[in-house]
């Protein structure tokens, strides 16, 4: 392979800022959609399967036929045609993925980014797939200088890059973090495109079936680092903080919420990028390989005074979890989302009135060792999570990647290369929190949680 340039030279002789493939999907459009309205200066492509719903899209955001026939990049069989793909990045900064299921169609988007050397951004939040590409392109990522980051989208940029903002506060005051608690709450949010739900199934099933751990296994044969930075045991005398809940739910005092698992990617990608941040930087001041490390917990909210809401959710959960362990319920999920998950998953996803009603508020507080330490609460708010703030987020790492690109701008990303998520990548760079604020997604560190906006 060639070796790698600095990212402001090979940013240098390309035209491209930033190409959206899959960008006739339910979130690829709107992604574009956000380029366009937003950020007129970049000059953006689109790739996908079909002329004309590529074409649809391009003209939907004003695109004049000039600009259509430059920016528009049509591949129908990305695993066959691997040479024409990397030919529609080889001229692009960053490649933003937005076709999934990852496990079924990701491999080949990452492979020929690393070998266009593009730097690559996705929505994934499917833990199989993170070890697979971990796996299959980190090093020869790093060789190329090609950055690749999973989990660019609510799953998990509001719980990782909170998590990461909240431990910096208490490092401030010379306090370790013994703990992570992240409460997702949803505000008048009822229902998400079917995609979401399918990769669902089939990373629960992954993880039921064996398959994760047999992943897991690979990842650990190829990268002893990781076994060589583990980080020493969590002291015993720490306070327990934060308490879990168990099958039944819980209740957090200081939001009058009921709380129970969050099913989603957070909690996998938030210990992913510790372990990778950790092997890729032994003397990281959070994140070292002298530092225990905290417990976690990554909650969905709800009213506390809306009982029947939650025990809904248990019953959909339990269903859901005992179908996925086998390939039969597997093929009974896929086949009715919106029967199995209570009319949450749709085939045509939410409405446009939905996703302009729609608003997230995630509660990240990172305890001390000792319960009468000062805790450390920040506070991300933002729009309808799946499909309006996902753009916001995923650009927004867009942006500070593009940042690194330019003269003198100077870059605070933990490395230049490699394949990772939003907290190990992103967690200590002043200019993505910038960037999200900018958008629309806000980050912010309180003293108390307070009642300003009802958390459900």
């Amino acid at each position: 392979m060639t070796m790698t340039t600095s990212r402001q030279e090979r940013y240098s002789t390309r035209t491209i800022d930033i190409i959206v493939h899959g960008a006739t999907g339910f979130t690829g459009k709107r992604v574009v959609t956000h380029l366009a309205k937003h950020h007129p200066e970049l000059n953006v492509a689109v790739c996908g399967r079909s002329q004309d719903k590529l074409t649809a899209v391009a003209n939907s955001v004003g695109w004049n036929e000039s600009k259509c026939k430059s920016s528009i990049f049509v591949v129908s069989d990305i695993v066959n045609e691997n040479d024409k793909l990397v030919a529609a990045f080889a001229n692009a900064k960053v490649v933003i993925a937005c076709a999934g299921p990852y496990r079924q169609c990701g491999l080949p988007i990452l492979k020929a980014a690393v070998e266009a050397r593009a730097d690559y951004l996705d929505l994934c939040g499917e833990p199989q797939f993170f070890d697979d590409t971990l796996l299959s392109f980190d090093r020869e990522a790093r060789s190329a200088g090609v950055l690749a980051c999973h989990a660019a989208a609510f799953d998990c940029v509001p719980a990782e890059l909170g998590a990461a903002l909240a431990e910096r506060e208490l490092l401030k005051n010379n306090t370790s973090c013994a703990g992570v608690e992240v409460i997702h709450t949803m505000q008048n949010v009822s229902c998400a495109n079917a995609t979401t739900w399918h990769a669902a199934v089939d990373g629960f099933h992954a993880a039921a079936s064996g398959e994760l751990a047999k992943s897991r296994q690979k990842v650990k044969e190829n990268y002893p680092e990781f076994k060589e930075t583990m980080p020493p045991s969590r002291p015993a005398e720490w306070a327990k903080a934060p308490v879990a809940p168990g099958l039944l739910p819980g209740y957090n005092e200081e939001l009058e919420l009921r709380t129970m698992k969050f099913v989603g990617a957070d909690s996998s990608a938030i210990r992913c990028s510790w372990r990778y941040l950790r092997s890729r930087k032994p003397d990281h001041p959070r994140k070292g390989t002298s530092i225990p490390e905290p417990k976690l917990s990554v909650l969905i909210g709800m009213d506390s005074k809306d009982s029947m809401s939650a025990l809904k959710v248990m019953g959909f959960g339990a269903t859901f979890s005992f179908l996925a362990r086998y390939k039969w319920g597997c093929d009974m999920l896929h086949a009715n989302p919106e029967g199995f998950s209570g009319g949450v998953f749709k085939t045509e996803g939410p409405t446009q009135e939905e996703l302009e009603k729609g608003r997230f508020t995630t509660y990240v507080t990172a305890f001390g060792p000792n319960n009468n330490d000062r805790r450390a609460r920040v506070k991300v708010s933002g729009p309808e999570p799946g499909y309006v703030a996902t753009p916001i987020l995923i650009v927004s790492l867009a942006l500070t990647i593009l940042d690194t690109g330019k003269a003198d701008a100077g870059n605070d990303l933990s490395f230049d290369a490699g394949v990772t998520l939003p907290g190990a990548l992103f967690g200590d760079s002043e200019k993505v929190y910038e960037h999200m604020r900018n958008e629309g997604v806000n980050f912010d560190v309180v003293d108390e949680f307070d009642d300003s906006q009802s958390p459900v």
